[in-house]
């Protein structure tokens, strides 16, 4: 029996025990996972962790209507425990107050059966769980090597790491949904410390994929870490104005996660989102269209079903401007008396435009190159965003100097109605991806 007979059987088994018990309805998720993570410092190992992950979550839902739920989760698949872990959830849920928008997502709102053992995606690589150990360590070291001979500014080293994982889920209800999958994960990143005179600049990247054949190489990653830490050398402070500014894939790509986070359903039933109400307006430039695609072979966020067995499906989010849907898993649905779409992203992504991204520098008489930013500053309430920040800045269509200890400052909506251009450096490097953007005009505030 294989290890996905063996986890389905026992998702079935509890569901079946869960209705003999008295739930009206349940559904479970079982995740097994495996992971290894090696770091190396200094040209010397570090750490090296590896982990074998199993757990069950389970939900029960009782009364009349099916409206008095809990949930409970465990490490021990043993029939015992799981014996026991049903009839504790079920008296829990008994004992609940009734929510009238609790319940299972309707049968047709279900993933299609062709979904539901899909191996097609591509998001699997058997090699991932048989690479030794050797080869982990080999590639870590690699990569810090290569940051620390790129220059001999580079005089330190945060460490770099490779890590790997694979794992199965499988989800069921009392529905007759049945679906499970397999994914892999392997990465590689790294960190180095630039010094020159009395300053000190950290930089780092990162590589990953589902595929270990498909990663970057080590020493392309490690090169690429010291060159932004070099870069930010000489940094120096701007007087506060306001200029345009360009982020760079990676800060583009945190940005549109914040974005969207807002349009999440449970921000829009609570009314805690800057987005509420702005479904069919227009909350962005008309250049800019913003997809969710868990169904691209080989991306770091494809999923072929939700953990509520939602279908998995491309969608618009944002289409030239206009806010199109939110994101809804089935309770938020209720709340908000629609359809589902799955609550969860996929691969998330701000398509394309025509730019490179040195027509965008070139654009920009006086303003920020955004490289780095840090602190929680984004209100999702009201969008107000105010960041510390770091980059380049632009004299003249040129990057002329770094500069740091500057903070950025906007609103959420303003900045994407001001999204005057969009570079054509889209990169799937994780599962938020964003091309370089440019900002017609942000607050910087320095000297």
């Amino acid at each position: 029996m294989s290890v996905f007979e063996k986890l389905e059987d026992i998702a079935t088994g509890v569901i079946e025990k869960a209705r003999r018990y008295g739930a009206s309805e349940s559904d479970v998720t079982i995740t097994t996972r495996s992971a290894v993570e090696t770091t190396v410092r200094l040209g010397e190992v570090e750490k090296l962790e590896g982990a074998q992950m199993r757990g069950l979550q389970f939900r029960a839902l009782c009364g009349a209507k099916g409206t008095k739920t809990a949930s409970s989760s465990t490490s021990d698949l043993s029939p015992q425990a799981l014996d026991k872990l049903i009839k504790e959830t079920i008296a829990t849920a008994e004992a609940s107050e009734e929510d009238p928008f609790a319940g299972l997502p309707e049968s047709e709102d279900f993933a299609p059966d062709y979904l539901r053992h899909n191996f097609a995606l591509d998001i699997f690589d058997p090699e991932v769980e048989h690479i030794p150990v050797e080869k982990k360590i080999q590639l870590a070291l690699a990569a810090e090597e290569a940051a620390r001979q790129a220059d001999k500014r580079i005089s330190n080293s945060d460490g770099a790491s490779f890590s790997d994982s694979a794992g199965v889920i499988v989800h069921a209800n009392s529905r007759g949904f049945l679906g499970s999958y397999e994914g892999s994960h392997v990465s590689i990143s790294v960190g180095v410390v630039a010094s020159q005179d009395d300053e000190m600049q950290t930089g780092g990247w990162w590589a990953s994929n589902r595929r270990f054949s498909n990663l970057e190489e080590a020493e392309a990653v490690g090169r690429k870490a010291a060159e932004r830490a070099l870069r930010q050398l000489g940094s120096r402070k701007v007087k506060s104005q306001e200029v345009p500014v360009i982020f760079d894939p990676l800060m583009a790509g945190r940005l549109l996660a914040q974005f969207i986070g807002a349009a999440s359903g449970a921000h829009i039933y609570r009314k805690s989102s800057f987005l509420v109400d702005k479904l069919g307006e227009v909350v962005a430039s008309k250049g800019v269209t913003i997809i969710d695609d868990p169904l691209m072979a080989g991306k770091l966020g494809s999923h072929p079903f939700d953990s509520e067995g939602l279908a998995c499906k491309k969608r618009t989010i944002v289409e030239e401007g206009k806010l199109l849907t939110y994101l809804l898993s089935s309770y938020a649905a209720r709340r908000l008396n629609t359809k589902p779409n799955s609550g969860s992203l996929g691969n998330l992504y701000l398509q394309a435009g025509d730019s490179s991204p040195e027509d965008l520098i070139g654009s920009v008489k006086n303003g920020l190159y955004l490289t780095s930013v840090s602190g929680p500053g984004f209100k999702v309430i009201t969008g107000d965003y105010s960041l510390g920040a770091s980059g380049i800045w632009i004299e003249n269509g040129k990057l002329a100097y770094p500069v740091s200890g500057i903070t950025i400052a906007s609103d959420m909506l303003s900045m994407f109605k001001n999204i005057e251009a969009i570079g054509n450096d889209l990169d799937f490097r994780s599962s938020t991806s964003s091309p370089s953007i440019k900002i017609s005009k942000m607050t910087v505030a320095g000297q």
